[in-house]
């Protein structure tokens, strides 16, 4: 195939402006391929490779070889002022730079390495994590380290309201439904499972005891894990078949505190005491109110 380009305009007196877009056609026609096509490189802010490092984390399926890969893309974007930009050239973006922080950690970065020192100071000095956007929010929920409890919600059974009621989802576009309805059913079940290191250094004055936003009670000590095990919830066959067991990476959790939360009361607890299981108070540090999994969330779902 054969492509002819118009001729080129001439750089008359017609004005600045005038020059302007004639260097920028013949900047674009120079980059057609003789086929007719362009092509050029689909870039995104490093929002991207964080959360898919995170999503792999939540999974258990992040392995060493994609961590890395990620973490040196990552680390290559950030600004010399400890920030990553939602663009080239642009500002520090508070939730990008946060995201990106923790994808960092996840890769063995150390929060004393100058680069991450960097990052966390000027995080603190935006707000911190409680400053972050929504979407940043949920994506530390999934790891307890901020509360479902402080998270915006609907109901997941918003899918059956039908396309002519005024608020239904089929007036969405389709990127917002497929984000949004899956986010209802997340934040349904709270899922939570504990990252391997703590966030207090992202948070203002570094402890976040002292906020009330990211917690519902001062009883909440900022961060609490368990690792004992839970049965898989079950899910029903479509078609009335038997129902199938969805493999969790990790238990249901709690969304206040990371840790499960147990069909009944453990023995020789009720809620306003501490759980007297073997080796809960050591690993549920701050848990005084509910038994269900020895946090103290005033919001806990029993689904």
């Amino acid at each position: 195939m054969t492509v002819t380009h118009p001729s080129r305009l001439g750089r008359s007196a017609a004005g600045p402006a005038a020059e302007a877009l004639a260097r920028a056609r013949d900047h674009l026609l120079g980059l057609q391929h003789d086929q007719g096509w362009w092509q050029g490189e689909l870039e995104t802010n490093v929002t991207m490779d964080a959360e898919d490092l995170l999503l792999r984390e939540f999974l258990g399926v992040r392995t060493t070889e994609q961590t890395q890969a990620a973490a040196r893309w990552i680390a290559s974007q950030q600004r010399d002022d400890g920030t990553w930009a939602n663009f080239y050239g642009g500002p520090g973006d508070l939730s990008t730079t946060v995201e990106a922080y923790v994808a960092l950690r996840l890769a063995g970065h150390e929060p004393q390495a100058p680069h991450l020192a960097r990052a966390a100071e000027w995080i603190r000095g935006q707000g911190g994590i409680p400053a972050t956007r929504v979407f940043t929010r949920i994506w530390l929920a999934l790891f307890g380290e901020w509360s479902w409890d402080d998270l915006p919600v609907m109901p997941p059974e918003l899918i059956y309201l039908p396309a002519w009621f005024p608020f239904n989802v089929y007036d969405w576009g389709c990127w917002a439904r497929q984000t949004i309805v899956a986010l209802t059913i997340v934040g349904s079940f709270r899922p939570a499972t504990p990252l391997p290191f703590g966030l207090k250094e992202l948070w203002p004055e570094g402890d976040p005891k002292s906020f009330a936003v990211g917690r519902s009670s001062a009883a909440w000590t900022g961060r609490c894990t368990s690792t004992s095990g839970a049965a898989a919830p079950r899910l029903p066959a479509p078609g009335g078949g038997s129902a199938a067991t969805l493999p969790p990476p990790e238990p249901r959790r709690c969304g206040r505190c990371a840790a499960p939360r147990s069909a009944g009361a453990p023995s020789g607890s009720s809620p306003g005491r501490r759980p007297t299981a073997a080796g809960a108070a050591s690993s549920r540090r701050g848990c005084t109110r509910w038994w269900h999994c020895g946090c103290s969330a005033t919001a806990l779902t029993t689904r």
